[in-house]
């Protein structure tokens, strides 16, 4: 995400001084931290001991004084105008904790224990301050001391300023020096303005471009042995772990001048020792290595403390032919022009890399090499009051490894930080051991081959690549023999089915018990309904997973079977009272990416639910009010006020906020532009979701026009509760006190939010490999950041056209969206050489059969593979997407934002996650319920419309015929190129209609 540079902003009024756009390298840590907030993973802890003790009053006026000093310190970071800034304060506050452990058996133990909880507590970027400060003392090896920074505001290098500052700053405030300190020559909001300036020049911009194609044509997915797939946390986070290993001074010394034998830097020599490492270890000769580097070229930067620190990935060829003296030449030659990008945004590299990779992996570097070669501080006894401080671990990590070398006076430390689910630790000892081995047998000889060098242990095979998911189509689902259905369960199956589906149930399906739901017509939501009724008639719960897993009337009336006895009865015992409205409950996965949307303005619109009904006939107006007020205050959701807990480190909320109102507008003078602009400010005007309520309502009154205006947050709704609410607004309206006789269930104690979900890693499995963006025919380019602003348009498939099709596809066991989501997929693939695609699509996640009353975020979001890799024919098209389709339905309720974790971890603002294109289907157009027998009720079409993806199509079966609306990103598409992907989807659905045995490439 590309910021426009500000001019430096004074306002004093407002606490800070100046304003400055986030440097390319700060807003990788900022989206990070946003996204999933109050995760220590970029927590520096420096812990140090004191050569005297700590003057605790002298040490805190010296981090005052170096807090004044730089500004980066005391800077906070908000949101203004859709983009985070930087807001650099007049000062803020700055204490020491303080505790005193005089006495305390096993002191220096508690002190640094207590350290390492301390230094994982979060911060919060948005308040500041970014430091903190601790002392212990009475430990029996001298006072202890911990300074907790955020990454956001310091890297390695800026530890020689910070301390040498600190220990000027600190021997003044004891009175035993005078402080003498030259103004800083740059701040370091001044470098993120001059950062985000030079990187807009176009010949930069190229220059990225160009070596994204470089870095491309190199295999992602970088494995050492040892390696096991890792689960996706819900919040993006890893969890990590260190290991140190000594290198001998003699080994180091040697390495060194080593180094300068082959007119190298020891950096160089030591990156080569870590390729070999990784070649041995993942079997592969080509791969990329992440190099961290300073990114200070300017001499004005060497004194500043911040974060400049930027990723390099490196192209990495390891022949075991060759040796390793040659490998150092060829390092070098590959290291040195590749510092020339160095300033090149990781995160812009990573998003080019990501979309003109085939395989479409998201994460451009799996593991990363660090040398802490910067000027390092005075620590003697004459120079500072400090032992040499060591950065503790926060139990995350950034990388699945990443190695670090450091030098000490007895000779050098090589630290691994390790992805704990991706790594154990029994593996990352072998492959520290390992690096040790390799350079001290390096030391010994340069002219050893790289396969004669010894570091990789036996017990560790070397791996080879895992291959790509198999997407060859499945056959139908298994059966049952009818003989195995007792008959009460198999009459039972088939009343569902006849009640539910549109068309009812032929004598020849009611016979047939492989008789398919979704090729009779059925499709999701209707699958829901008739679980729901399920339950209702006959007291059994059925997950729709479950049921989808073998959608027919056999495969429901085995589960009846299975199911009976074990679940209440209809309309049986509710849970416990409710839960206090008080009470802070967990959000849910969406619900917790909904809010850290809504704290980018760019994007908040795009996830509110605004609904325009116009009444038609005599409406009573004052008893409409009435009604809508009743049926907000009835929904706790449309209460909830959402918060973060920074202790619990996840969003929550309570419900007892005061509801909602509705405001009677009397719009009788209003002129149609006057009406336009007051509908587009109250649809899209976002929510204070830590006040709420998160819900706003109007009855808006002009003529013989009644207009009632529903905006609700999509953090509380979804599309279900829309027509919930207007079906009871509607029952009240017409029968005042209507929902009394109903006591409310509450959205929370339906939630999931809690509950272990299971099935990530096989949705990851299986996605893997597809490309993560769709190659769409846009008219004009991406910007930095996603617009939301869309437009519509909309056709009809044709009445003869869409009854060929289904009559050819209906002995494919297709349904209606999995032939669209076909079509979609061919005409994408026509347009472009992409062949394998994902599609977002919704799942309402209600399965159980009380939420069917209840306003709340229920819906998934589940993906879809579409793969046309091959040239399938049309049959076996239509199989594969059957396969795809069932799988997802078998794992529904596993969350949307762990497996964008998992394929989509190199995130930025550009683009929606994992894919741009977005499936819905619904059985007949969406129609508000009407107030009265005289009465009528339509929707009105939004102007504007805001969307969350560049490419939505909605398909609507309208029985005789189907309609296709195509909602698009303005920003991206023209009219014309919109009207002609609807013209290619009726000219592919004609082509598969035609000859189901032919190919559709």
């Amino acid at each position: 995400m590309t910021l426009e540079t500000p001019a430096p902003v004074q306002d004093p009024a407002l606490g800070f001084r100046r304003v400055a756009p986030l440097s390319f390298a700060q807003e990788r840590i900022w989206f990070a931290d946003a996204a999933a907030p109050g995760n220590p993973t970029y927590n520096v802890p420096l812990f140090f001991l004191a050569r005297a003790r700590v003057d605790v009053s002298a040490l805190a006026a010296a981090l005052r004084s170096v807090v004044d000093r730089h500004e980066i310190l005391r800077t906070r970071y908000r949101i203004m105008d859709g983009r985070p800034v930087q807001q650099v304060l007049d000062e803020v506050p700055i204490e020491v904790h303080r505790t005193d452990l005089t006495g305390v058996p096993d002191a220096a133990d508690r002190a640094l224990a207590e350290a390492t909880e301390f230094g994982s507590t979060p911060f919060d970027l948005t308040a500041g301050p970014v430091l903190r400060a601790a002392v212990w003392q009475g430990g029996s090896d001298g006072d202890a001391v911990l300074l907790l920074v955020h990454h956001i505001a310091v890297d390695g290098w800026s530890l020689a300023p910070l301390f040498e500052d600190l220990t000027v700053a600190y021997r003044a405030a004891q009175g035993r020096a005078v402080t003498d300190l030259a103004a800083l020559p740059i701040q370091y909001a001044d470098f993120a303005m001059r950062d985000r300036a030079a990187l807009a020049d176009p010949r930069i911009k190229s220059q990225a471009t160009a070596r994204a194609v470089e870095l491309a044509a190199i295999a992602g997915g970088l494995t050492l042995s040892g390696c096991s797939a890792r689960p996706a946390a819900p919040d993006g986070s890893r969890h990590g772990d260190q290991r140190t290993f000594a290198i001998p001074r003699s080994v180091w010394t040697a390495a060194t001048q080593l180094a300068r034998s082959v007119r190298a830097t020891p950096f160089v020599l030591l990156l080569a020792v870590a390729e070999v490492l990784v070649a041995q270890w993942s079997g592969r000769r080509e791969f990329l290595l992440g190099a961290m580097t300073a990114n200070r070229a300017e001499a004005d930067l060497h004194r500043a403390v911040g974060f400049f620190v930027n990723t390099v990935p490196l192209r990495c060829t390891v022949s075991p032919e060759t040796s390793f003296r040659e490998l150092c030449t060829a390092v070098r030659a590959e290291f040195y022009p590749a510092l020339s990008h160095q300033r090149l945004p990781f995160d812009r590299l990573t998003a080019e890399v990501t979309a003109l990779r085939a395989s479409g992996r998201a994460a451009l570097i799996d593991v990363g090499f660090v040398l802490q070669n910067m000027v390092a501080p005075a620590w003697d006894d004459d120079a500072s009051p400090w032992c040499r401080p060591v950065v503790l671990g926060t139990a995350t990590a950034k990388f699945d490894l990443l190695l670090t070398l450091d030098e000490f006076a007895e000779g050098a430390v090589l630290t691994v930080e390790h992805d704990t689910e991706r790594y154990s630790t029994h593996a990352v000892d072998e492959i520290g051991e390992s690096y040790v081995r390799i350079l001290t047998a390096v030391v010994g000889s340069l002219d050893t081959p790289v396969g004669k060098l010894p570091g990789h242990p036996r017990s560790f095979p070397v791996v080879e690549l895992a291959p790509e998911p198999n997407a060859a189509a499945m056959g139908a689902p298994a059966t049952i023999a009818e003989a195995e259905r007792p008959d009460a369960e198999r009459r039972a199956a088939v009343e569902l089915f006849a009640t539910t589906l549109p068309g009812g149930l032929a004598a020849a399906d009611r016979a047939n018990p492989q008789a398919d739901f979704f090729a009779l017509g059925g499709q999701s939501l209707l699958a829901i309904t008739m679980l729901a009724e399920a339950q209702r008639r006959h007291g059994v719960v059925v997950l729709p997973r479950d049921f989808l897993a073998e959608p027919t009337i056999g495969g429901l009336a085995r589960l009846l079977a299975q199911r009976r006895g074990t679940d209440p009865p209809p309309d049986g015992p509710r849970p416990g009272q409710p839960t206090h409205p008080d009470t802070l409950r967990p959000a849910s996965s969406v619900q917790q990416r909904f809010w850290t949307i809504d704290r980018l303005p760019a994007l908040r619109t795009a996830y509110l639910l605004p609904s325009v009904v116009e009444y038609t006939g005599q409406v009573d107006r004052l008893a409409l009010r009435r009604a809508v007020d009743t049926v907000l205050s009835w929904h706790s959701a449309l209460r909830a006020r959402f918060t973060l807990d920074r202790k619990l480190r996840r969003v929550c909320y309570r419900t007892d906020g005061a509801p909602a109102t509705a405001e009677l507008v009397d719009a009788s003078s209003w002129s149609d532009d006057d009406l336009h602009s007051h509908l587009s400010q109250t649809c899209w005007s976002g929510f204070d979701l830590a006040v709420g309520p998160p819900v706003r309502a109007e009855v808006l009154a002009r003529g013989d026009e009644t207009l009632l205006v529903l905006v609700m947050h999509h953090i509380v709704a979804d599309g279900w509760s829309r027509g919930l609410l207007l079906e009871h607004i509607a029952a009240e309206y017409r029968e005042p006190g209507h929902l009394d006789r109903h006591p409310p269930v509450e959205a929370a104690e339906l939630s999931s939010a809690t509950v272990e979900v299971r099935g990530v890693a096989d949705v990851v499995e299986r996605l893997r490999g597809a490309p993560i963006d769709v190659a769409l025919p846009f008219d004009q380019p991406r910007a930095e950041s996603q617009h939301t602003l869309a437009a519509t348009q909309t056709t009809a498939l044709g009445v003869e056209r869409l009854a060929q099709l289904r009559d050819t596809v209906i002995g494919a066991g297709s349904t209606t969206f999995m032939t669209t989501a076909a079509l979609l997929a061919t005409v994408l693939a026509r347009r472009s050489d992409q062949r394998d695609f994902l599609f977002a699509f919704p799942w309402a996640g209600r399965d159980d059969a009380r939420s069917a009353q209840v306003v709340g975020m229920f819906v998934n979001t589940l993906v879809l593979r579409v793969d046309l890799s091959g040239n399938p024919s049309w049959r076996a098209l239509l199989a594969r997407v059957r396969d795809s389709s069932m799988f997802s339905f078998r794992h529904a309720d596993v969350p949307f934002d762990e497996v964008v974790a998992e394929l989509h971890r190199e995130r930025d603002l550009s683009r929606p996650p994992l894919t741009p294109v977005y499936l819905s289907f619904q059985e007949g157009p969406e129609v508000p319920l009407a107030l009265g027998p005289r009465t009528g009720a339509r929707y009105r079409a939004l102007d504007p419309l805001h969307l969350k993806y560049e490419l939505e199509l909605m398909v609507t079966d309208l029985g005789d015929d189907l309609e296709l609306t195509v909602s698009y990103s303005a920003h991206l598409f023209d009219p014309p190129t919109m009207a002609a992907l609807l013209d290619d989807l009726k000219i592919a659905a004609d082509d598969l209609a035609s000859d189901l045995d032919s190919h559709p490439l």
